[in-house]
């Protein structure tokens, strides 16, 4: 088949934050993209560029109305990485056909995914699913019933993931949890001095706290990303969640940073923060046991998923000055939500997650 042009941008660092975010990748032409979806997967229909953080996506939609993701992933994406977000897709899917996971389109030759080679030489993996139908969360009415769903639905992806392995789990990504203290590296581009100490006294916690007991966690493959982007609700009846999106950052970690970084994002604009957090947790125990000793963790996970949420922008925004506006354009929310969580007392948050923890029993 016909190669395809693929410019791609390189920063030449490669450090301890992780070079899959150092890489990015212009767009291909939606033309290309088109005759991509011909050629290898024999379906003809208008594409349409969406906007990714480190991957280039697409909307195919075809004369009939039918749509489908189209994904040309990031360079730096290991083939094998690739090809577990693929099979990891089709697992969940045999184990748990109710997860409304979006739904691997297999080529006209039968493989979940291919790569892709540029005229220059470099390669990108490319890979088809389903258009999951439904607005992301964060645009959308919230409610405690919406939290507890979403955390029931991550109590039941853990469990259909349990018996997911692929020799690609234990890859290095910026986005995991088990790598957090490295984001120290990015402390000096935060001009405030207050907002450098909290986010180093979040750091320092977690590296006290989580660090030393880290290796004797639960763990297994997680999806690492339960966000309220990335999470689906009905335009119509928001508190029905229609699809959870966007296995790209799977690694294998502690059962817990999973519900921690959905902790985190739930919180959103909630006056209440550690009552979001709660509603979730209910959630996800009815699905899934939280030992009670892993409650405080939780709580620290959540903390430094914000922390990333500010320290990883900021370093990627220096990176590619010219997309700094769009990378960093939440984390103003994100400042409040820390605030809006250090303005209740640590003791008496993680009391009321163990009590949301038995409840949910």
């Amino acid at each position: 088949m016909e190669q395809h042009n693929v410019r791609v941008k390189k920063n030449p660092k490669t450090g301890a934050l992780g070079a899959e975010l150092e890489t990015a990748s212009v767009p291909v032409p939606c033309d290309k993209v088109q005759q991509i979806a011909r050629d290898y997967y024999g379906l003809s229909g208008r594409a349409e560029w969406l906007w990714g953080e480190k991957d280039s996506n697409y909307r195919l939609m075809l004369e009939d109305g039918t749509a489908y993701l189209l994904k040309i992933l990031n360079p730096a994406e290991d083939s094998l990485v690739t090809s577990m977000h693929s099979l990891a897709l089709l697992h969940v899917e045999r184990a748990d056909p109710g997860i409304p996971t979006q739904r691997v389109i297999h080529t006209r030759d039968g493989a979940t995914d291919f790569r892709l080679v540029a005229d220059d030489g470099s390669e990108r993996g490319v890979r088809m699913v389903t258009f999951a139908p439904g607005v992301a969360q964060r645009t959308a009415p919230q409610s405690p019933l919406q939290r507890w769903r979403v955390g029931a639905l991550l109590g039941r992806l853990q469990k259909a993931l349990k018996s997911f392995s692929h020799e690609a789990a234990s890859h290095r990504i910026t986005w995991d949890l088990k790598h957090a203290i490295g984001m120290r590296e990015v402390l000096s581009t935060f001009a405030d001095v207050h907002q450098r100490e909290r986010l180093e006294n979040a750091i320092d916690e977690f590296e006290t706290t989580i660090v030393p007991v880290m290796d004797s966690l639960p763990a297994q493959v997680i999806h690492n990303d339960f966000n309220m982007e990335n999470i689906l609700v009905d335009t119509t009846m928001p508190d029905t969640i229609t699809g959870i999106i966007d296995f790209g950052d799977m690694v294998h970690a502690p059962t817990l940073f999973d519900v921690g970084v959905a902790a985190a994002y739930q919180i959103g604009d909630e006056s209440d923060p550690v009552g979001a957090m709660c509603d979730l947790i209910r959630g996800y125990r009815s699905e899934s046991y939280l030992p009670d000793t892993e409650v405080p963790l939780v709580y620290t996970a959540a903390a430094m998923r914000l922390v990333m949420r500010l320290c990883i922008p900021k370093w990627r925004a220096q990176l590619f000055p010219e997309h700094a506006q769009r990378l960093t354009t939440q984390s103003a929310s994100v400042w409040a939500q820390l605030a809006r969580l250090d303005a209740i007392p640590r003791t008496v948050a993680i009391e009321r997650l163990r009590e949301a923890n038995r409840k949910g029993a």
